[in-house]
């Protein structure tokens, strides 16, 4: 059986509405594509009572293995994670030394800033148990065990900051946890799917949903060894599936059908990610034309590190007097055509390669909504190119039926992915 966690989110900012939680989905997904299985979420206040009730409660599940929280270790009176786990684990509450002295030295340096006793609370951590450093920020995370259900379960906090949660995740915590649940014999594939819907692809690879007419799926869930696990992330634009067995040919034969189900939306990885290493080993450069998605495949790509040496920059031609002066898109082909169009989309690629001088260029124009739709036109219409140093090499027409959010990040995604293929075939020579 894997080993199941429960997910605590606190802080009544959260229960209230007042932000988001961004935390929670961020754990699910990662313990989830490592093979843990999630056994429920909570969001929780800023109440010692509350706290403890549902930790108890949460712990005292059969198949509860374990929790994680986030939250609830700051500087103020109202971070009772420590004190409410102290009190469960019978243990004293003490300051972590590093935590302590880093916090000192940022006192000194910043005193108009930081007031050492009204700051070091959230240096504290529980006696003689384990503690996660937090190479971000101040307050270190907590790793508690504690008897439950005739066994010992265990009880990580770490703070709510994303930013440092996620990295006292990566580095702490998560190797600790993959490391109590050894699994030597599990064989793991992962793969990536752009522009394919969650339920297209489960009713392709293992059914569901779908009718006796229908093309039966590649593997039915009949077929599968009892030890089969698989799991499915959705995001802008991509579908990131993993599969987990000690069958190590039956996974293999699982990534074959998917690249033969989907021979031109499959990738190994992250579009962002092939195109960093295609271009980098290759020394090929590339850049964008961009309209409705206001400059996303830019940071997409630049939020890399390294990007710098293969890609250009954006141009953000979001006005028509834009695309003609920066691209050279014609005025006769904006009056004949429009803005939104193929030819307006080729025109921008070109321009763009020509202006950045690159090896390739994508482009992007559409009507991303909520406005601005017609007939002809309607509202998640988007037209893409791609150009090399000979012209246009690529195109693909979008329509979604999506939010303005999510027809931005799609269109962004795929062109990236667009890209990929387009660059992919010119390092093979094809």
């Amino acid at each position: 059986m894997r080993p199941s966690v429960f997910i605590f989110s606190t802080g009544t900012e959260l229960s209230t509405g007042r932000s988001i939680d961004t935390n929670a989905p961020f754990l699910a997904r990662n313990l989830a594509e490592r093979g843990f299985a999630i056994s429920g979420f909570a969001t929780l206040p800023d109440d010692a009572t509350i706290l403890r009730e549902e930790i108890q409660h949460a712990l005292g599940r059969a198949e509860v293995d374990g929790i994680l929280m986030t939250g609830g270790l700051g500087p103020t009176e109202d971070d009772l994670t420590i004190d409410v786990l102290a009190a469960l684990a019978g243990t004293e509450v003490i300051e972590d030394d590093t935590a302590l002295r880093k916090l000192m030295l940022l006192a000194k340096r910043y005193p108009n800033r930081i007031v050492l006793e009204n700051t070091r609370r959230q240096t504290r951590v529980l006696q003689d148990h384990r503690v996660l450093a937090n190479e971000r920020g101040l307050a270190p995370g907590v790793f508690v065990e504690l008897p439950a259900e005739a066994r010992i379960k265990w009880v990580a906090a770490m703070p709510g900051v994303p930013q440092e949660m996620e990295l006292m995740f990566r580095a702490e915590l998560l190797p600790l946890i993959v490391a109590r649940y050894p699994t030597p014999d599990i064989e793991r594939r992962v793969v990536y799917v752009y522009g394919v819907g969650e339920s297209n692809f489960e009713a392709r690879l293992f059914g569901g949903g779908r009718r006796e007419s229908e093309t039966p799926p590649h593997f039915p869930r009949a077929s599968l060894p009892a030890d089969f696990n698989w799991g499915i992330t959705a995001s802008s634009g991509h579908l990131k599936a993993f599969f987990e067995s000690t069958d190590e040919r039956l996974l293999d034969q699982i990534t074959d059908a998917v690249i033969r189900e989907y021979p031109n939306e499959y990738a190994p990885d992250l579009a962002e990610a092939l195109l960093h290493a295609l271009c980098t080993a290759r020394g090929l450069t590339f850049g964008a034309a961009e309209s409705c998605t206001g400059g996303l495949v830019g940071k997409i790509v630049t939020d890399r590190p390294g990007s710098s040496a293969y890609f250009r920059g954006s141009i953000v031609a979001y006005h028509n007097d834009v695309k003609r002066a920066l691209l050279g898109v014609p005025e006769s082909l904006l009056i004949e055509h429009g803005a939104v169009s193929a030819e307006c989309a080729r025109a921008m690629a070109t321009g763009a390669q020509r202006v950045l001088d690159t090896d390739f260029a994508v482009s992007l124009t559409g009507v991303a909504g909520p406005d601005g739709g017609t007939a002809a036109k309607p509202v998640g219409l988007v037209f893409m190119a791609i150009a090399d140093r000979r012209g246009i090499v690529a195109e693909r027409v979008l329509n979604y039926s999506f939010d303005r959010e999510r027809i931005r990040n799609y269109a962004a995604a795929i062109a990236l992915f667009e890209l990929y293929r387009v660059v992919a075939q010119y390092s093979a020579g094809t």
